[in-house]
């Protein structure tokens, strides 16, 4: 993608993970995780500029009825707009975040620090004996890359069926079929949401589902499909693997209100065998703590003092 000014060698660079351009008076790049702020500042015309020119191609567009806009661009990144009434009058904020993969095996992340031999070893068996794990972690912490790798140790007869808002799975399974959503489109297109994809994969005769990101009520569908037969992975903003848990009955409760509690704690403690949690510290990203749910009921309780259980 040509014409984007000052932004086109920062998504040229390889080792860039995220550009963040606010109004043209701050320009952040993260690499490894670390952000660095960039000397120099634009106008708030030429920001727009290139806004108009992120989006042409995307079906998207930005304006004053339409003020938030999310697209992924040719390459895969994902781009997300901010301008007016939603910003000030004269700032337009952008943010680009590029899928690096930094590592495509769980041998790879062993090398690069992110977990240990042990760890790696644990994860493959876990994926290759069709058990669910959950990938936790705040934004950024490198969950969508292990997710990657987790992929790879799939065994080739398994059908894997990933359902994403972006696509962001970028591994060789021989048979996996990829499915992202919709928003309603401006030709009258009816949307197509997480949890029409989750219901929409189990008529795929799927041995293991993907949920790229679980942040809402497919958090329901999901724990459905699991209890189903099928073998799961997906990925889950939290601050623990405790707290994952729990943030994955307080997204189920909101598909619906004649949903019990206990009856989730009791689906999950039966269908998620692992959560493996991510931080992101100033030495890089490194799975903090595997919880291994079926073992531990205690689990489901309020977090604990952290560490590896």
């Amino acid at each position: 993608m040509s014409d984007l000014g000052f932004l086109e060698p920062l998504l040229a660079d390889p080792a860039v993970e995220e550009v963040i351009v606010l109004g043209g008076r701050r320009t952040f790049v993260v690499k490894d995780g670390a952000k660095t702020l960039l000397p120099g500042v634009t106008d708030a015309q030429t920001v727009r500029r290139i806004a108009e020119r992120l989006l042409a191609g995307t079906g998207r567009r930005l304006d004053l009825a339409s003020p938030i806009v999310s697209a992924q661009l040719e390459d895969g990144s994902r781009v997300h707009i901010t301008g007016p009434p939603v910003t000030h009058p004269d700032r337009l904020n952008i943010q680009i975040r590029k899928f690096v993969l930094a590592a495509q095996n769980l041998d790879q992340l062993a090398d690069r620090g992110t977990l240990t031999r042990e760890q790696a070893a644990e994860l493959a068996s876990a994926i290759r004996d069709d058990r669910t794990v959950l990938v936790a972690g705040s934004p950024g912490a490198g969950k969508t890359t292990l997710i990657n790798c987790l992929l790879s140790e799939v065994p080739p007869q398994r059908r894997v069926v990933a359902c994403e808002e972006v696509f962001e799975i970028s591994v060789d399974v021989p048979d996996m079929t990829q499915m992202q959503t919709r928003d309603e489109g401006l030709d009258g297109g009816a949307a197509i949401t997480l949890r029409d994809l989750v219901r929409e994969a189990l008529r795929q005769r799927p041995d293991r589902i993907v949920v790229g990101e679980v942040r809402g009520p497919e958090a329901l569908d999901l724990l459905m499909a699991l209890n189903a037969g099928c073998s799961g992975l997906a990925t889950i903003h939290a601050n623990s693997a405790n707290d994952a848990l729990d943030k994955l009955i307080s997204y189920a409760v909101l598909a619906g209100q004649n949903i019990s509690i206990e009856f989730l704690r009791r689906t999950i403690a039966s269908v998620v065998d692992l959560v493996v949690f991510l931080r992101r510290g100033p030495s890089g990203r490194v799975v903090e703590q595997i919880l291994d749910v079926q073992t531990h009921e205690s689990s489901m309780s309020p977090p604990s003092s952290g560490g590896r259980e």
